[in-house]
């Protein structure tokens, strides 16, 4: 056990020194949590800033309007037509007085004709841009009745002359806010899934062809077990990898959290802590899988790049998760997402996925759980065999057939 532990110290050291290991499994998620923060804490002080720092907009003159009727059409004001608003005027030199007076912002020219030509004439003396959006509901209404003669209560159905209730026959379920981190964040928990099971993976095959290679691996075989040395290599990129994990999910929930709506996230928009802990638990369960096969693939090959063709195969269940659950959010239950949550070479992705999408049953969640453990145990038993002598120290070409036959104990 002491060998065992010294092993794993041994490669968390060596593997915290790759450039490449800290700037993906800790610079950039601590980067991300704190840019995205960044972010969200200089928008709401600008925010902030900027309500303060505003003046006050001053009172229009008037937001009264008055009218000209040449026609005489306006018999009647709908009581609810807020009182004073509108104010008749008998002809335009009038109107444009109360307009030059500041009694009122502008005018309506109702031409004589308007049956027949439906023209109204709004007479301003600020020029805006946005004139042409001119809000003319009331005096619309207005019209309306006064052409329905005096009648609100068809007008008001004409206006709205549809009341459409739609009975549902699906269960009712509350209606949550759209935004952008509800619509990502199932491809981000998968995302973080595949990147953790493929980084430690890669990084324990170049470790274990390195050493072959620098003669490290025949010293260390003269003191440990192969056992106690692949044990200790594969538990020590584990941690590691839980480690990157964690952190992805820690920055994740944290912007999650307290990104606010600087951020555009939703008030009560949160990451369930059962969640964080399921990531963890099948992240563990794929590393065993995964991990020990690549273990095994470093223990045979000469050379790193033997490996690319062995690993590809390796990894194409994971893959291919990861491929189908990024492009099938909107259908997380369906049969194929389902059986590729319980299979246990792709329960590391899938499930994750499904459970960031929708609910998923409880005994879904531990028989994928407990398959992937089972299945995890067969595969280090057969990898197991890989780490002897005659294996790490042979320099025989790798290839798809030869890592599957030994894995099997056919070599």
């Amino acid at each position: 056990m002491n060998k065992t532990l010294m092993i794993m110290a041994a490669e968390i050291r060596t593997s915290l020194r790759r450039k490449s290991f800290v700037i993906i499994a800790i610079v950039i998620p601590l980067l991300f949590g704190l840019i995205a923060l960044g972010i969200g804490v200089i928008n709401r002080d600008a925010m902030e800033t900027a309500l303060v720092a505003a003046p006050a907009s001053p009172a229009a003159t008037s937001n009264q309007a008055g009218f000209v009727d040449a026609g005489g059409l306006i018999q009647t004001i709908p009581a609810d037509v807020p009182a004073g608003w509108l104010t008749e005027y008998n002809n335009e030199a009038a109107a444009q007085a109360a307009l030059q007076g500041g009694a009122i912002a502008g005018y309506y020219v109702i031409a004589p004709d308007y049956v027949q030509s439906g023209r109204v004439t709004y007479v301003t003396d600020e020029f805006s841009i946005l004139s042409d959006h001119l809000d003319t509901t009331l005096l619309e209404q207005i019209l309306l009745v006064n052409l329905l003669g005096g009648d609100a209560r068809l007008a008001a159905a004409v206006q709205q002359p549809l009341d459409v209730q739609t009975t549902a026959l699906a269960p009712v379920v509350a209606a949550t806010e759209e935004a952008w981190i509800t619509e990502m964040f199932p491809l981000f928990m998968v995302l973080i899934l595949y990147m953790a099971l493929i980084i430690p993976g890669g990084i324990l095959i170049s470790a274990l062809i390195d050493e072959k290679k620098n003669r490290v691996m025949e010293v260390l075989m003269t003191s440990v077990s192969p056992a106690q040395m692949v044990t200790g290599k594969v538990a020590a990129l584990g941690l590691l990898g839980l480690l990157m994990t964690a952190l992805w999910l820690g920055v994740l929930w944290a912007v999650a959290r307290f990104g606010g709506s600087a951020l555009s996230i939703p008030a009560g928009f949160t990451i369930p802590i059962s969640l964080l802990a399921w990531a963890l638990i099948y992240f563990l369960g794929g590393y065993a899988i995964y991990g020990s096969q690549f273990a095994g693939i470093g223990a045979l090959a000469p050379d790193v790049n033997q490996t690319k063709s062995v690993t590809w195969i390796v990894m194409l269940p994971i893959i291919a998760a990861y491929m189908f659950m990024a492009v099938s959010f909107d259908n997380p239950n369906s049969p194929l997402a389902v059986a590729l949550s319980l299979f246990p070479l792709t329960s590391s992705v899938a499930m994750i996925g499904r459970m960031a999408s929708t609910e998923v049953p409880l005994w879904q969640a531990t028989l994928a759980a407990v398959l992937q453990f089972v299945t995890a145990y067969f595969i280090i038993r057969l990898t197991a065999q890989m780490f002897r002598a005659q294996y790490l120290l042979t320099g025989q070409p790798l290839s798809v057939k030869s890592f599957y036959r030994t894995l099997m104990g056919r070599a």
